[in-house]
């Protein structure tokens, strides 16, 4: 009762602070929006073709760059959670530099990078690979590619607490037993990482979601995701009442898309001990 106790008063100043600094004004704006417009605000987006592809192609762009961000950190997770070598330490900090570097200043590193007349074509065409430029810049491609350059670094943070709890001894068990590497990966690596590939997914499948920076500047005027969307009915179309509309909808989306990933995964965590041998 006493460790409860002090559970719960270590856990208030962050409740209370979440509570008066983001439950509160939600729920003030969602009451303000509906007492001024009702409901339309929310039927239009929904009964409008135009914001209905955009919702589809935040999912879209959010769930590809999630899928890539795991194919390619989890070797480099796993990797850095097996290794002895020196190296490692050498690739936490290259891993961690990003964090030093806003999004803003990335976003425009790719710009010099993906641009028309840009390093990444340069190259191509001059080793003869290309004879045009290759329209990357301003395309679902090119926001693709700076996501997964913002996020990666948190998709491998998420799998290396995972990966380094698992114990190697577990492994050569398996092997004893005549399992091949990659018997052992798919019947015991992967499934007592499931959590950190979980947490990892959700983490950056939130943060695609919620992106502006990146989609604004590496998508150009014509590409549009949901959060950009906000900050043009506010700035461009002065209309309050659809950009509540669509912060809410789009926090809605990603509750719901949370919601399955818990319960979809709850037995198998249950099984698996709620992750505590991962």
């Amino acid at each position: 009762m006493e460790r409860k106790r002090s559970a719960v008063l270590l856990a208030l100043p962050a409740a209370l602070s979440l509570l008066i600094f983001f439950v509160c004004p939600m729920v003030f704006i969602f009451l303000k929006t509906i007492a001024e417009n009702g409901l339309s605000d929310f039927v239009d987006f929904f009964t409008d073709p135009f914001y209905l592809d955009i919702l589809w192609t935040t999912f879209r762009v959010s769930l590809v760059s999630t899928l890539v961000s795991l194919i390619l950190g989890y070797p480099t997770a796993y990797y850095m959670a097996r290794t002895k070598s020196r190296l490692k330490n050498v690739m936490m900090i290259i891993i961690l530099f990003p964090f030093l570097v806003s999004a803003v200043v990335r976003s425009y590193g790719w710009m010099v990078i993906l641009g028309k007349n840009g390093l990444l074509n340069q190259l191509l065409q001059g080793i003869g690979l290309i004879k045009e430029p290759l329209e990357i810049l301003n395309t679902e491609t090119a926001v693709i590619i700076g996501m997964i350059h913002l996020l990666i670094p948190y998709m491998i943070m998420s799998l290396i607490g995972v990966l380094q709890s698992i114990d190697p001894n577990v492994e050569y068990a398996a092997q004893s037993l005549g399992a091949s590497p990659l018997e052992t990966f798919v019947k015991v690596v992967f499934p007592l990482s499931l959590p950190g590939i979980i947490s990892g997914c959700v983490l950056v499948f939130t943060m695609s979601m919620t992106s502006y920076v990146t989609p604004k500047l590496l998508g150009g005027s014509k590409f549009r995701m949901m959060a950009t969307m906000v900050v043009q009915e506010i700035n461009v179309n002065f209309d309050w009442g659809a950009a509540s509309a669509i912060s809410y909808i789009l926090m809605a989306a990603i509750l719901v898309c949370q919601a399955l990933i818990v319960f979809g995964s709850a037995g198998y965590m249950k099984r698996m001990g709620g992750g505590k041998n991962a």
